[in-house]
C-alpha cells in the first residue's frame, strides 16, 4: 500500500516526509497535525475546513523522476490535464472536458508541471 500523502492547508503544501508530521484518519475525516514538542501537537489541516485537501501518491513517477499525486497538472502534450482517480483506476482528465479519462496512459512519460493548488497559472484560460 502506498502510504505518500500531502496536504494542501489552503495557503501551503505538507508532504508526508515532513519532520514532525503526523495524518490521522477516522472514517471519511481527517486530521493533519504537526508535533509542537513535548508531547504538544497542534492542526494544521483538517478535512471538514474550507479549502484543505488530502490528496494520496500513486505510486509512481513521472519522466524526470518526480513523485505524482492526485491533483498534479501533466504538461507533456502542452494542454494541462488533471491527475485524478475514477472508477478504482488513477488517471488523467482534460479539465475542460468532463467525459475523457484516460487511465491506460504510460506514467513514464508524464511531465508534472505542478499541482493544481500551487500552480493556478498554468490553468490560466481552461478553466
Amino acid at each position: 500500500m502506498n502510504t505518500a500523502y500531502r496536504v494542501w492547508d489552503g495557503e501551503q503544501m505538507h508532504y508526508w516526509d515532513d519532520p514532525g508530521l503526523s495524518l490521522e484518519i477516522k472514517g471519511d475525516i481527517w486530521i493533519l497535525w504537526r508535533e509542537e514538542g513535548r508531547g504538544c501537537r497542534v492542526s494544521i489541516a483538517e478535512s471538514h475546513e474550507e479549502g484543505t485537501a488530502l490528496m494520496w501518491g500513486i505510486g509512481l513517477k513521472d519522466k524526470n523522476e518526480k513523485m505524482i499525486y492526485e491533483k498534479d497538472i501533466d504538461m507533456l502534450d502542452g494542454e494541462p490535464m488533471i491527475v485524478v482517480y475514477e472508477n478504482g483506476h488513477y488517471g488523467l482528465k482534460f479539465l475542460d472536458d468532463s467525459a475523457y479519462f484516460d487511465y491506460s496512459i504510460d506514467w513514464g512519460e508524464c511531465e508534472i508541471g505542478g499541482n493544481v493548488y500551487e500552480h493556478r497559472v498554468l490553468l490560466e484560460g481552461v478553466e
